[in-house]
């Protein structure tokens, strides 16, 4: 092959790995752990929906089908197949919250809100989630029974102090649906953590 062909190609491959690997490096941050970058300097609301849903971690029974379109549109299937989920909310689908957050809402009195929908003929009746903080404890696997269409299932939970003020870890918050014996599936549009304020104080 002679140089003058050669080297242009040599030149275009090799642009074309290093705009790959930038590409890629972008994907990565941007499906990292859930942060309160992007949302008020007080923290008060995070939401995790569009784009952001890729943040969802994969346990070893889910698969994570993500359905591009307008923010509206996008949402995450997490399907279940089969019948070994554990009680262990790292091993399931999760989102790992940034060491921003872990600080926001410990010792806070912090509402989720899942919108959520049972996912084609394999849907589901009904989701568990599980806020985790490690050892610090957790809310355990809580369920809502499904209707239908889209719907926003919340609930409260009252984040403990961390046990060491100094530390940094990953607490988890992660979703699954329930199972019957056959593979079964969920939908998930849009996530959001609210604080409520610190608990124990009164008006809180």
């Amino acid at each position: 092959m002679k140089d003058i062909v050669f080297f242009p190609i040599v030149l275009l491959v090799a642009i074309l790995m290093v705009t790959g690997a930038m590409v890629s490096d972008d994907e990565r941050r941007l499906c990292g752990p859930v942060s309160g970058g992007a949302g008020p300097a007080d923290y008060s609301y995070a939401i995790v929906e569009g784009r952001d849903l890729c943040r969802m971690e994969a346990g070893p029974s889910v698969e994570l089908n993500r359905v591009g379109g307008p923010v509206d549109e996008a949402y995450l299937t997490l399907e279940a197949i089969a019948e070994d989920h554990r009680d262990d909310p790292e091993f399931n689908s999760h989102f790992k919250l940034a060491a921003d957050l872990e600080y926001q809402y410990a010792g806070q009195k912090l509402r989720l809100l899942i919108t959520a929908r049972p996912s084609g003929a394999s849907g589901a009746e009904a989701f568990e989630v599980n806020y985790s903080t490690g050892k610090a404890g957790e809310t355990g696997w809580i369920r809502f029974n499904l209707k239908p269409g889209w719907e926003t299932y919340r609930f409260d939970y009252n984040v403990p102090e961390k046990l060491l003020a100094d530390s940094v870890a990953f607490d988890y918050f992660a979703i699954r649906p329930v199972i019957d014996g056959k593979a079964r599936s969920v939908d998930i549009q849009r996530i959001e953590f609210r604080k409520q304020g610190k608990w124990g104080v009164t008006g809180s």
